[in-house]
């Protein structure tokens, strides 16, 4: 599978986006403890427990926050994700951990992933696409689909809707397209999604429904 140098590019630029938040917030978190030490921004003294429960609770959401996207990351655009047996379970752990801190619950009803090479990289891909597709937060739903389907999200929420350039990136990389000229670090993602699926021989479909959007393969 080859990957054009731009969309490399637009993929590490997203996953430094992603990370450089949390990343960001711990180490606020350790300069407001170096910079206040035993008192709080408002000149309280704070020792012991106090302090610790202030800057070290930002320090240490933010670390899990870290890890978890680190963890995911890893697989879903990582060669990590192209064991043929990766565990379902592990991807629910992954998934669970990446949403803890937000807005999107997981609503996990897939007993093992679909079979083949890259099949963990998928899942992982196509739920991040429709977790962004829940601007106000909702239920991303996981399962094995009917008929034919071999896996269904559905992303449901208020004003759920795909990110402008998401469609048509899965579509360049299912049918091997030139990379959209105006593909940017927010729909990188799906391009890759799509490449995926077309070297498993798979399609991506996308159904919109009342308040939700639904990837099909």
């Amino acid at each position: 599978m080859q990957i054009e140098s731009r969309v490399m590019d637009l993929l590490i630029s997203r996953l430094c986006h992603d990370l450089i938040s949390p990343a960001g917030a711990i180490v606020n978190g350790i300069e407001l403890v170096e910079e206040f030490g035993g008192e709080d921004m408002a000149g309280n003294d704070m020792t012991g427990d106090d302090m610790t429960g202030e800057a070290m609770a930002l320090v240490g959401r933010s670390a899990r926050q870290l890890s978890a996207k680190l963890s995911l990351f890893r697989v879903a655009f990582g060669s990590s994700g192209e064991r043929d047996n990766f565990p379902a379970e592990e991807c629910r752990r992954l998934l669970d951990a990446y949403l803890q801190e937000g807005k999107v619950r997981p609503d996990w009803a897939l007993d093992r992933l679909p079979a083949g090479p890259g099949a963990a990289r998928l899942v992982l891909l196509l739920a991040i696409i429709a977790t962004e597709s829940l601007p106000r937060g909702g239920v991303l739903r996981l399962d094995g689909g009917d008929g034919s389907a071999v896996l269904q999200i559905r992303a449901a929420g208020a004003d759920a809707r795909l990110e402008g350039g998401t469609e048509a990136a899965l579509l360049a990389g299912m049918t091997g397209a030139a990379v959209p000229e105006d593909l940017d670090p927010r729909a990188a993602p799906a391009y890759l999604a799509g490449l995926i699926a077309a070297r498993r021989g798979e399609q991506i479909r996308i159904a919109k429904e009342n308040g939700a959007i639904i990837l099909t393969v």
